[in-house]
């Protein structure tokens, strides 16, 4: 009945956004344009990856710094291929990511000190190369780092060293994160349409199922605050396109419909900035590319290209996978 009761919530929430974006006007292939005000002015520094294609195995990083408005492709000459979703430290002077070793092809697990000349020291090597390691995030302490490790959940600190392991059942998890005190940790588990949020205690002890609506995959859980998270989730079990929520901890919540959302389109990887916004990854019409990366106000809808912050960010490729840092 729970089941039910979700899925009738969320549609009547779709069916409201959709009436009142008619009303306010969309352009003629039922798209709303992207925000002509101001958009905010934003301090700090956004990382994110792009590829020309999922299994192109090309994916390279980048930082936009919003206080000059520079771009750069930060791994030029490190000696690790297809770079990808990496995650700021609290204070902002380092970054944790995936990739694979040049040599050995091997998914690791780096770090790297933003700005250091130096390559980023691989986390996992020690692992060893039947190890597969990915989706690292950074706790909020600092201290520790959660990520996948063969198929399962487990914590190292920042020499490499794995202090816990988190989850071991038949399941595969994966996209690890932090709540806002460390306590517990949300994922995802299952793949496609089976793919449901769940949160687990550090110790891997207590498990709560957080989304889990029948036939629609639900991924990449990201914490906002102390009372509830970011997620892609399918619009319907017919309409695949992925959307952005915000859920909450408290069970007795029923997950928000951001109002940027349309279900002529996707939105996905969320990442929250401020208490205001959120940037995301979206193939709403008049992307460069498949998926460019915007600015929207959870709030009012309002949406912004990250081109205008600086023209390059949004190209050809696909632009995922952003994490900000507001020092």
């Amino acid at each position: 009945m729970a089941y039910i009761t979700n899925v009738v919530v969320t549609m009547f929430l779709v069916l409201l956004f959709s009436c009142s974006k008619n009303n306010l006007g969309n352009n003629s292939n039922g798209s709303t344009p992207v925000t002509v005000q101001k958009p905010p002015a934003l301090k700090g520094r956004l990382v994110f990856h792009s590829y020309s294609c999922y299994g192109c195995n090309d994916s390279k990083l980048f930082m936009l710094d919003f206080s000059t408005g520079v771009l750069t492709q930060i791994n030029i000459g490190w000696n690790i291929d297809n770079c990808m979703n990496a995650d700021f430290s609290p204070d902002g002077k380092y970054i944790v990511f995936m990739g694979t070793d040049k040599v050995s092809g091997n998914w690791d697990v780096y770090l790297w000190q933003v700005n250091s000349a130096a390559q980023p020291v691989n986390l996992t090597a020690a692992l060893g190369a039947s190890s597969r390691d990915e989706d690292p995030k950074f706790s909020n302490s600092g201290t520790r780092i959660v990520f996948k490790h063969n198929g399962h959940l487990a914590e190292m600190d920042l020499s490499g060293n794995i202090t816990r392991s988190i989850t071991s059942g038949s399941g595969e998890e994966s996209m690890p994160y932090y709540i806002y005190d460390d306590s517990k940790i949300l994922y995802a588990e299952g793949g496609g349409a089976g793919s449901d949020i769940y949160m687990v205690d550090k110790n891997g002890v207590s498990t709560k199922t957080e989304a889990s609506l029948p036939n629609i995959q639900e991924y990449y859980p990201i914490a906002k605050d102390s009372v509830s998270f970011l997620y892609t989730g399918g619009l319907s079990a017919t309409n695949a396109n992925d959307q952005i929520f915000r859920g909450f901890y408290d069970s007795n919540k029923i997950a928000q419909y951001l109002p940027f959302n349309e279900p002529s389109a996707n939105y996905s990887d969320p990442y929250p900035c401020n208490d205001e916004y959120v940037f995301l990854s979206s193939t709403r019409t008049g992307t460069k590319g498949g998926y460019d990366l915007y600015l929207a106000d959870i709030k009012t809808g309002n949406i912004w290209s990250l081109n205008v912050y600086n023209l390059n960010v949004n190209s050809v490729n696909e632009e995922l996978g952003s994490c900000y840092n507001p020092n």
